[in-house]
């Protein structure tokens, strides 16, 4: 609510400001957009991302104006340096880390380039190629001065916040167990808890380096809070195990309840209470359970500030010349270059603009000129997501143009009179189309909602009183649906199945570099090792969505697709169980007392998830022989280790089957 306010705030200064300045109205709609691309959580991620987007927007300005001047804009050369500029848009958008940037830069080289079919003087196309950077700089400035003014979000409030929600759901896993709970109820409890553990405490540590930095908090309580962070940390991963290895009604329940309390008063920051809670009993035989009252047990210790915590730092080493490269690869993914994929999507992309472009300036009709940004605004990398935000887009541009757009025309502009009522509409407008995008599944239908209704609203810079610009922007939006249909769905299509599978066999490389890291510990290793698990993060939420997706593709192949996304996501769960018991191993083998043995199962796994990715990338001559490794180990381990190691194999063989059923099912469909 508070970011759907402040967002109509800055839609309606951002108007007022446009009246004002009076630009050339096209350019409005897609700057008003931009307001939807970037961070409203801080005034500081705001400006990072609006400064991005206006970074991208110079660049692609000052390409278009060089390549007008090197060709005199030749048609061929206008023609042809679209699709180039839409192809690079499209392929740095898939592949750099920072989207927002190449997203502009296209946006921005289309709006320059097709002043040039409008046969005007060039003075005056300069003067208007000015004017996209201006609106864009005006919406941008709109939104500092809103969100630095009425963002007070505090980091103390959002650290607490995330720790007090962390520590309720381990709370309420041991409440469940303890109370005997339906098994449905736990599988629901245990998920919250997995998610947590996956996702790891990278934002508390963010907000608690921004507490540090900013002395925004008692010293005392800065350091309770790291304690207790990296404690949950630890308590989220092992409570996660637990809910792997045990049943519901195998456990002490007495225990459980004291272990849930103990969380709670940890929580609360009472240390001290935390061993009274417990009891003095101390359990040496080191499971889960055990391993979680000795975490909550060193909480108090942990919370006292040392001598070597006392003394001053040494200052950061200087980074060496190497480092600029290392900064340069880490905004692409590391198969930006590599994947056919990401050109074949960019260049499907660049074509249906280019074909859009054709079509309505041959037909010379300029008002339809929204099919391109249909395109480039919906294309996306798959069927099913593209076809869904297709979809989104025709019920959203019905909502936000023709409900809410002609609406307003027929029955609310003729009877306003002067600006003040028709920036209160838009500021509306803006408010519901970003309460819509919240949503993590149907968020575009805000966006197309407030987009269209803004196509419709400024047409003139003025109470709109004519129905002909809003037909003409429905219009468009059909035909870049009707072209995207063609050549995304028909001509070339990609399957979302598809991409799920690759990016399964991206998971499990990144588990798979994950398992060799965690056999040091180290300040540079924890640094890599918080990396991966947000690249993990990441792909597992984009295949979720993707698997969303699957429905809106057409049949014949959506049933079949629909049983593969399903099989690929129970791989993923299958992985993640493998990994979470891989972090909960203990540092010994008792009787052994040889880590190194544990490391070298460690070591096997890894080479074993390797093999699966292979697998799952048809490159069957590389393939390795996952299963025997799982059935060889899992013998020699039945009776010795520990549950948390035997657990583990166990995953892996039940991965092993479910990543051999993908392909297989793959490979029958294709």
């Amino acid at each position: 609510m508070e970011t759907s306010l402040r967002f109509a705030l800055t839609a309606a200064l951002a108007t007022l400001l446009l009246l004002i300045l009076q630009p050339p109205v096209g350019f409005i709609a897609p700057s008003m957009f931009m307001l939807f691309l970037v961070s409203h959580e801080t005034p500081y991620r705001c400006f990072k991302d609006l400064l991005t987007c206006l970074s991208g927007a110079a660049l692609g300005t000052v390409a278009a104006l060089l390549l007008m001047a090197a060709t005199g804009a030749h048609p061929v050369a206008r023609l042809v340096g679209l699709a180039v500029f839409t192809f690079l848009a499209a392929f740095l958008f898939r592949t750099m880390a920072i989207p927002a940037l190449p997203m502009a830069f296209g946006c921005l080289t289309y709006m320059v380039i097709s002043l040039w079919e409008y046969q005007i003087r060039d003075e005056k196309i300069l003067h208007l190629s000015l004017w996209p950077m201006g609106t864009l700089a005006t919406v941008a400035g709109s939104a500092i001065v809103v969100e630095c003014l009425f963002n007070r979000s505090n980091p103390l409030v959002a650290v607490r916040r995330e720790i007090a929600a962390r520590g309720a759901a381990l709370k309420r896993l041991f409440q469940l167990y303890a109370a005997h709970a339906a098994a449905e109820q736990i599988t629901s409890q245990a998920a919250l808890v997995r998610r947590y553990a996956e996702t790891g405490g990278e934002q508390l540590h963010a907000l608690l380096e921004q507490l540090s930095k900013d002395n925004a908090c008692d010293p005392a309580e800065l350091l309770d809070l790291k304690a207790l962070n990296m404690a949950l940390d630890r308590l989220l991963v092992l409570g996660a195990a637990f809910a792997i290895l045990h049943d519901g009604d195998i456990v002490d329940p007495a225990r459980c309840e004291r272990i849930g309390c103990a969380i709670a008063a940890a929580g609360q920051r009472r240390f001290a209470d935390v061993p009274v809670i417990l009891g003095d009993i101390r359990n040496t035989d080191l499971g889960e359970m055990d391993r979680i009252e000795q975490t909550l047990r060193h909480l108090e210790d942990a919370s006292v500030p040392s001598a070597v915590e006392s003394e001053p730092k040494a200052p950061p080493a200087v980074p060496s010349s190497g480092s600029s490269m290392d900064s340069v690869r880490r905004l692409f993914l590391p198969d930006a270059f590599t994947n056919r994929a990401h050109a074949n999507y960019a260049l499907k992309l660049s074509l249906c603009a280019t074909i859009s472009y054709v079509i309505y300036n041959g037909l010379g009709w300029p008002g339809i000129s929204t099919a391109f940004f249909t395109v480039y605004f919906t294309g996306l990398s798959t069927t099913g997501t593209t076809n869904r935000k297709l979809l989104l887009r025709v019920i959203g541009s019905t909502i936000g143009g023709v409900i809410l757009g002609l609406g307003c025309l027929v029955f609310v502009f003729p009877n306003l009179e002067g600006m003040t009522g028709f920036v209160l509409v838009v500021a509306a407008l803006a408010f519901l189309g970003s309460w819509m995008a919240a949503s993590p599944y149907f968020g575009y239908l805000g966006f197309q909602t407030t987009f269209s209704f803004n196509l419709i609203a400024f047409e003139r810079l003025r109470i709109p009183d004519q129905l002909t610009p809003a037909r003409d922007r429905l219009l468009g939006i059909a035909l870049g649906f009707l072209v995207m249909f063609l050549i995304f769905d028909q001509v070339r299509p990609e399957r979302t199945v598809d991409t799920m599978r690759q990016m399964l066999a991206r998971v499990l490389r990144a588990q798979a570099e994950l398992m060799r890291l965690l056999e040091s510990e180290s300040i540079a290793q924890d640094r890599k090792v918080a990396k991966i698990r947000k690249q993990i993060t990441t792909v597992v939420a984009m295949l979720q969505n993707f698997a969303h997706a699957v429905k809106f593709e057409f049949p014949p192949d959506r049933e079949p697709d629909l049983r593969l996304s399903n099989e690929i996501l129970s791989a993923i769960n299958s992985a993640e169980d493998l990994l979470i018991c891989v972090r909960t191993w203990p540092l010994e083998l008792d009787g052994d007392q040889r880590p190194e043995y544990l490391n070298e199962i460690r070591g096997g796994l890894e080479g074993a998830l390797r093999d699966l990715a292979r697998l799952l990338e048809e490159v069957p001559e590389e393939r390795g022989d996952a299963r025997q490794f799982a059935s060889e180990l899992g013998q020699r381990l039945r009776s010795a280790a520990p549950a948390s190691v035997t657990k583990a194999v166990d995953k892996l063989q039940e991965l092993q089957m479910a990543c051999e059923g993908i392909v297989r099912m793959a490979g029958a469909h294709s």
